[in-house]
């Protein structure tokens, strides 16, 4: 699995290149922690090329999502196709993490 990074004047941007399963969560995590290490107030996760999104990373990215708040800060999610999107609103997270159709959106 690939991370996209880039840097942003408002934001830190880590662009998803496949569905993420157990065995890629570590490295999901640790893409997010080093986009959140620049010290950006928004990190954004683009999810646009994902088709699922297992348990485990999910919990990475409220697990983010909570050091981020923590330091003033807030994370995205943007692109969500309609399964993903559904997982994130029957668990309540897109009250709770920044969910977004674009960058540009949640640039706003």
């Amino acid at each position: 699995m690939t991370f996209i990074k880039e840097t942003l004047d408002q934001a830190q941007v880590v662009k998803v290149t496949a569905s993420i399963f157990f065995d890629a969560v570590q490295d999901f995590d640790a893409a997010i922690q080093e986009a959140e290490d620049t010290g950006k107030k928004k990190v954004i996760i683009d999810l646009t090329g994902v088709e699922m999104i297992c348990s485990s990373a999910i919990t990475t990215l409220v697990k983010h999502h909570m050091s981020l708040q923590g330091k003033g800060g807030k994370l995205f999610v943007v692109g969500c196709n309609a399964s993903v999107k559904k997982i994130l609103q029957l668990l309540g997270l897109d009250k709770l993490i920044g969910v977004a159709d674009s960058v540009d959106a949640a640039l706003q």
